[in-house]
């Protein structure tokens, strides 16, 4: 009876969870989604050779001490921002084309407006100079829920055009399709007009939240602090955009910076350092091991072939620490079948970290590493070749894969589910 129970408790709760799926906005994340999925792909092996291989600062380059062609390096750069550089983009040019198709309008202008007006929503003036640039997160990864958002509502706004562009679209005569071209002037000006508004309201929004986004990085030594720094990058994460952590580098925090200067002046001693729990020693070099568990558990547990194709091609990216395209390929982001272990596990991570150094286990990363470690090396090179570091990364990852295991095979009976409750072969009760 207790079975039955549970069985019926699951099945409803996936069922309001298909329900909330087949909403429109989320039917359009989803199409959208699938067709960023290959330039965020293309972008993560670009930026692994350009971060991990070939950049003066890069993980080969310290290892082995080689310095490739920069001209290549230059071109992995240029097809990066080619690429996943403008998933954020493509997301919203993507979005308002799906939108405008669900709604039998004219997804061709649609997606064009989204794209060109999403340009308008990302631009900047360049300083005191006469030149523009375009807000780098917002077109990249990091604004994907943006322009999905974005382009949802742009193609929302062709429903302004009527039903006369469907009836018109299948004729050939220029004279008979002006008409409905002359009626997407206007959600094309509102698109803008909305774009530019949000263009204003977001400058002064986004300058005061990151300018204290970087002071709270600063300021902050405590453990407490760290974590909902990191809960707030993880769920932001997870949702498309970014958080405190996303750009974070070595030298944004002071107390990294102490504990490096002490170890340089007392030899490499690490176990007197002033801040032993600090950004760089949790979130940096093991919190960020959650995207290797994912993928292990994905190929331990799934039986799809679309995903164990999926963990192959994104295999080598995800060594070095670019989890995107696995996000956006399983999917997590936006699945609220991920959203707990995709939130917690890194918070997880970092709390077993925090009670090894509270019991002397492990010494504290110290050592700035180079552009593309691998997470998994990071803690190794950190402590300047501690292999207690080492083996506690091994340990994480796979304690992560196991909790991901729970959470993958559940997806799996949940699209199962889905797929037979669409049928009509499961009853909703």
């Amino acid at each position: 009876i207790i079975q039955s129970e549970e069985n019926t408790m699951q099945k409803q709760v996936i069922f309001e969870i298909a329900k909330i799926r087949e909403m429109s906005f989320f039917k359009t994340a989803r199409a959208a989604l699938l067709s960023v999925f290959p330039f965020v792909l293309i972008g993560s092996f670009a930026k692994v050779a350009t971060v991990a291989l070939l950049a003066p600062d890069s993980f080969l380059s310290g290892i082995f001490g080689m310095e490739l062609s920069q001209r290549f390096n230059s071109l992995c750069n240029g097809i990066y921002a080619m690429t996943g550089g403008l998933s954020g983009l493509l997301a919203a040019h993507y979005s308002a084309g799906y939108t405008a198709q669900f709604l039998r309008q004219n997804y061709k202008t649609a997606a064009t407006t989204g794209f060109i007006a999403y340009l308008a929503l990302c631009f900047q003036q360049a300083g005191q100079s006469h030149g523009f640039v375009f807000a780098y997160r917002l077109l990249g990864v990091q604004g994907i829920l943006a322009g999905i958002m974005f382009g949802y509502v742009v193609g929302k706004l062709f429903l302004l055009s009527g039903e006369f562009w469907s009836k018109v679209e299948g004729r050939e005569g220029a004279d008979q399709q002006l008409p409905g071209s002359f009626r997407m002037l206007l959600p094309l000006f509102l698109a803008l007009a909305f774009a530019i508004i949000l263009n204003f309201a977001g400058s002064c929004l986004f300058k005061n939240g990151i300018s204290q986004s970087q002071e709270m990085k600063a300021a902050t030594s405590s453990f407490p602090s760290i974590l909902w720094l990191g809960l707030l990058t993880s769920v932001g994460t997870w949702c498309g955009l970014f958080g405190p952590y996303t750009s974070s580098s070595f030298f944004d925090e002071a107390s990294a910076t102490k504990n490096l200067n002490y170890a340089l002046a007392h030899h490499g001693d690490l176990t007197g350092v002033p801040y032993k729990l600090t950004t760089y020693s949790t979130y940096f070099t093991y919190a960020q091991l959650a995207g290797l568990g994912l993928l292990l558990a994905l190929m331990f547990v799934s039986k799809r072939r679309n995903r164990w194709l999926l963990c192959w091609w994104c295999l080598i990216p995800v060594f070095f620490g670019y989890d995107s395209a696995l996000n956006i390929g399983t999917p997590v982001l936006l699945n609220p079948l991920f959203l707990i272990p995709y939130v917690f596990v890194p918070q997880l991570n970092m709390v077993v970290v925090s009670a090894f150094y509270k019991l002397g286990i492990l010494l504290p990363s110290v050592y700035p590493v180079w552009g593309g470690t691998p997470p998994v090396l990071r803690a190794l090179i950190a402590t300047n070749g501690s292999f207690a570091a080492f083996f506690v990364s091994l340990a994480l990852v796979m304690m992560d894969a196991f909790i991901y295991c729970f959470f993958v095979k559940n997806a799996e009976r949940a699209g199962e589910l889905m797929n037979r409750l669409k049928g009509g072969q499961v009853d909703e009760k």
